[in-house]
């Protein structure tokens, strides 16, 4: 009880304090929570749209005027959002398989610059994307530009980063370090069509 009469004695005392700190608890508590509860419902925002284009996306049909207004939507709620690099990753697709291969590099590149500021969980996206862009500038030839992007680290997809690395060196007529790079994914690869195809690549070298 001695305690308690204690505690009762200070806070009569320091009630001005008491008051202060409840109300600055409360406030900040407050603040805290409309922050919260906003990204939340922009993140559900940012992914409705997506999902709105996706569910009627199509490779044979490539709908701009749908794929702009959810693009323009999800930039006006957060312009770092990763939706938009998927949105640019949708496009650049579209551009490439109408071998408009720069409108596809760029648009790539845009996606590499939004997943640049992301963090670890979104790597996979970030290698990916990485790839695209590899494959690209090896169909352009210019391999300078690829053999810089391959000294990025790849973890998740690495058999993939050797083949790219194969393909360069085998253009550059280094057959036997082609070889290598190829044998290297090979072993690592858990795909069968893609063990198929670097095998197909190995055969395919000659001095």
């Amino acid at each position: 009880m001695i305690i308690f009469k204690s505690i009762y004695d200070w806070v009569i005392e320091n009630y001005v304090k008491v008051i202060l700190f409840i109300t600055t608890f409360v406030f900040l508590y407050g603040i805290y929570f409309y922050y919260t509860i906003s990204a939340q419902k922009r993140d559900q925002e940012t992914g409705d749209s997506f999902l709105k284009f996706y569910s009627s996306y199509s490779e044979l049909n490539f709908d701009e005027e749908e794929y702009l207004l959810a693009f323009n939507k999800i930039s006006k709620i957060n312009e770092e959002s990763i939706y938009l690099a998927m949105l640019k990753s949708l496009r650049a697709a579209e551009f490439i398989s109408k071998n408009e291969m720069q409108e596809g590099l760029f648009e790539l590149v845009k996606a590499k610059e939004i997943l640049s500021n992301k963090g670890e969980e979104f790597n996979f996206l970030k290698e990916i994307v990485n790839l695209r862009i590899i494959s690209i500038l090896i169909d352009l030839e210019d391999l300078d530009r690829a053999k810089n992007l391959l000294k990025d680290d790849f973890t998740i997809y690495r058999a993939n980063k050797l083949i790219f690395e194969g393909d360069i060196l085998a253009l550059e007529n280094k057959f036997q370090d082609a070889k290598k790079s190829f044998k290297e994914a090979l072993m690592i690869s858990e795909n069968e069509t893609q063990k198929n195809i670097i095998n197909l690549k190995i055969s395919a070298l000659t001095e």
